[in-house]
């Protein structure tokens, strides 16, 4: 098959396919296809099918059956799907120079014959139809059969082929090919996807920008920064050019690949609502508080990456220039940003007596990734078992495989106290994938908004010369199989910004993880030793749950119930004889939501979540 290229059978098939006249026609045109691949050679062992549901959701054949294939042909790839087994390729391989990324295979690919073919000037060698639709036709089967979030699209990757396939194949110029293909991507509800996917060629309005910065708050585009004269921190965008938010909003989500709401208004925050070709113009009509309405004309002469715009919003940027610091009630507070190996030790050996630590990952990229690895090993004594990857199996396309992700401390005196993760929109990828780290520990409290949902690494390729995407082709799920995809890190502690709180320059989302913070006893004994085995069930739990214990040193012991903020809910002392303890705690009385279960031995205690409903 190596040795078949591929393209050029597309190439020459399609046309007979468009201008078949009748079944028979485009059965012999199929034929001549499926003629090119030689022979099937016929298997003489038998291939069991022992993979997990969810390790081959993208290998479907059902469409081998279908009525519009002739019995010939039909009986030909039944032959091929029967006689498969999997072995190593030349059309996809796993890219050796990221085989280390996560210590496996990394979730890298790369297609070595995907030969680019269309001129470098596009504009004077515009590509036929067809040579069209073999760019479009590379993107989806490349989706289709190495996407492990298939399974979570809005619409199957069928219906995203179907829906795009006729206005590929009759647009006009270069502009509508490509607005097309940016279409067909935006159909992956995936952020990685939005970011990958452009042309060289292809002159679209640069990212051009007025001295406006905006964020959604309280239902609005709000503006955060502003060096516009009239226009002042607070006021909200209510139209551009005559186009409500909401107006914009419906047209570029079609052109915008997000796995949800939040990441889409993130990305219209950030630039799409007001970009465009340097020194343009656009009328804007904006709101004060108090809902008076001005229209003002904004010019566009600095890009997004101009130093005024900051990596990362803080309000008043009270926080972007910190790497680590100690704030109020002794709370020690990283972030994740400016965050480098070396800073992470000193931050370790500084706070690791703090009763709590704030790291901040209100960003989709770290400084260093070291950094964030050695917070998480300075927090655990013992290995962990954090999440799992699911990866392609290059061998077998369609399917899948689980990769065991744990890490090991190293630290002798791990850090005892309790870990404040700081999410929102911006929080993706990476952080996210810290987020889950940080999960597995039970004194674990996460504030903030709905993340980024885009969890993963990526591979990239080339469509053609000058047009490139990419995708997230390492899944990440937590041990139980729940994956972040489209959903993201969910909060323990919701917060969002107020419009108020951005006029008075305060973090609202730092406040609520300080008050939690500085709720949390000054002196906290050590985590229970691993000897001593713990349940709590069930969980979640409607009116009462009980707490099991064995292999206990102490004679006498406390059992609490505390609310997020450490606040004492419920409290019980038992007295242990035997070495083992079985309790339950009633909490009907409890409103809907998580809380902490302490079992607190005096020099050691045991902390896991629970969650009422």
């Amino acid at each position: 098959m190596c040795n078949v290229n591929w393209d050029s059978v597309l190439l020459h098939v399609l046309p007979m396919v468009k201008v078949a006249p009748d079944y028979t026609a485009f059965n012999d045109a199929l034929d001549s296809m499926l003629t090119a691949a030689g022979p099937m050679a016929l298997s003489t062992t038998y291939f069991p099918d022992t993979l997990a549901p969810e390790l081959k959701r993208n290998r479907n054949f059902n469409w081998i059956t279908d009525t519009i294939l002739r019995a010939d042909n039909e009986a030909f790839l039944l032959t091929i799907k029967n006689n498969f087994r999997p072995h190593a390729g030349c059309n996809v391989i796993v890219d050796p120079y990221t085989v280390s990324a996560f210590g496996g295979d990394g979730g890298y690919l790369l297609f070595p014959q995907d030969e680019p073919f269309l001129d470098s000037n596009v504009y004077t060698n515009y590509p036929d139809e067809f040579h069209r639709l073999l760019v479009m036709f590379k993107f989806w089967n490349i989706i289709n059969y190495f996407n492990p979030y298939n399974y979570v699209l809005d619409k199957p990757t069928d219906t995203i082929l179907m829906n795009n396939v006729v206005n590929i194949d009759s647009a006009s110029n270069i502009y509508s090919f490509y607005n097309w293909i940016i279409k067909m991507a935006a159909s992956l509800d995936d952020a990685h996807v939005q970011q990958l996917t452009y042309s060289e060629d292809v002159t679209w309005p640069n990212e051009y920008l007025p001295y406006l910065m905006l964020d959604y708050i309280q239902g609005k585009y709000v503006v955060v920064k502003s060096a516009v004269a009239g226009i002042s921190v607070g006021d909200a965008i209510v139209s551009v050019d005559g186009r409500t938010t909401g107006q914009w909003e419906d047209s570029l989500s079609n052109y915008i690949s997000a796995g949800n709401v939040s990441v889409l208004r993130r990305f219209i925050s950030q630039y799409l609502l007001l970009w465009g070709d340097t020194g343009t113009t656009s009328n804007v009509v904006y709101a004060d508080t108090s809902g008076t309405t001005y229209s003002t004309t904004i010019t566009r002469p600095i890009t997004l990456g101009n130093p005024w715009f900051p990596v990362v919003y803080y309000p008043a940027d009270s926080l972007s220039g910190i790497t680590w610091t100690t704030m109020e009630c002794g709370t020690g507070y990283i972030n994740n940003v400016s965050q480098t190996t070396t800073e992470a030790n000193h931050a370790y050996t500084a706070l690791r007596d703090a009763p709590a630590i704030i790291i901040d990952l209100r960003e989709s990229t770290s400084n260093d990734d070291g950094a964030v690895t050695l917070l998480f090993d300075m927090a655990s004594e013992t290995p962990k078992f954090s999440d799992i990857f699911m990866l392609p199996d290059v061998t077998y396309p369609g399917t899948f495989y689980w990769e065991y992700d744990t890490l090991v401390s190293t630290k002798k005196t791990p850090y005892n106290g309790t870990v404040i993760l700081l999410v929102n929109e911006q929080t993706q990828s990476h952080t996210e994938y810290y987020s889950m780290l940080f999960k597995t520990f039970p004194k674990i409290v996460i504030v903030g908004s709905q993340t980024a949902g885009t969890d993963g690494n990526v591979t990239y390729f080339r469509l053609a010369q000058d047009l490139h995407s990419g995708f997230t082709s390492l899944g990440v799920f937590y041990p139980n199989g729940d994956s972040t995809q489209r959903i993201g890190i969910v909060p323990d502690s919701v917060v969002t910004p107020t419009i108020a709180g951005i006029m008075q320059g305060r973090d609202e989302v730092l406040e609520k993880a300080l008050q939690i913070a500085c709720s949390i006893p000054l002196s906290s004994p050590r985590i229970a030793s691993d000897t001593t085995i713990v349940m709590v069930y069930p969980n979640p739990a409607n009116n009462a749950v009980t707490i099991e214990a064995k292999n206990l040193s102490a004679q006498n012991m406390t059992i609490s119930i505390s609310d997020i903020t450490g606040w004492i809910l419920l409290q019980k002392n038992i007295e242990n004889t035997t070495g083992n303890i079985s309790a339950v705690m009633d909490i009907n009385a409890l409103s809907p939501g998580m809380y902490f279960v302490n079992l607190n031995t005096g020099p050691l205690q045991y902390v896991t979540k629970i969650i009422k409903e």
